[in-house]
C-alpha cells in the first residue's frame, strides 16, 4: 500500500507538464487554409516515438517523466484531408529536479 501511494504522489508531482505550441492557419504558401481542409490536426513525438495523432488540440499533456530527465519532441500538422506538414525541428527539454526546499525560519532558544 505504502509503495502505491508513493507511485501515484510521483504521478502527480511529475505530470503536470504540458507541451504546447501555435496554431497553424496557413499552408507553406502562406495561404490561408479554409474549411476545404475539413479540419487542423496535429501529431506529436516524445524520444522518436510518435505519441499522439491527429489531435485538434495545440497542447499535448507529456505522460509522467522522472525529475531531471531529457525529452526530446517534435510536431507535425496534419490536415483532415490528408495532407500531411514535415516534423518540427527537435524541442529538447529537462524536466525540473523536484527537489524539496531546505527549511526555513530556524531559530535558538534560551
Amino acid at each position: 500500500m505504502k509503495k502505491l501511494l508513493c507511485l501515484a504522489g510521483m504521478f502527480l508531482l511529475f505530470s503536470g507538464f504540458t507541451l504546447s505550441w501555435s496554431p497553424v492557419t496557413t499552408y507553406v504558401d502562406s495561404t490561408p487554409i479554409g474549411p476545404e481542409a475539413n479540419g487542423i490536426f496535429y501529431n506529436v513525438e516524445m524520444d522518436g516515438t510518435q505519441t499522439a495523432s491527429k489531435i485538434a488540440a495545440t497542447s499535448w499533456v507529456i505522460p509522467a517523466v522522472a525529475k531531471k530527465s531529457s525529452h526530446t519532441f517534435r510536431a507535425q500538422t496534419v490536415l483532415g484531408t490528408g495532407e500531411v506538414s514535415a516534423w518540427t525541428p527537435p524541442f529538447a527539454w529537462t524536466s525540473p529536479q523536484g527537489d524539496p526546499a531546505a527549511p526555513g525560519g530556524m531559530t535558538v532558544q534560551p
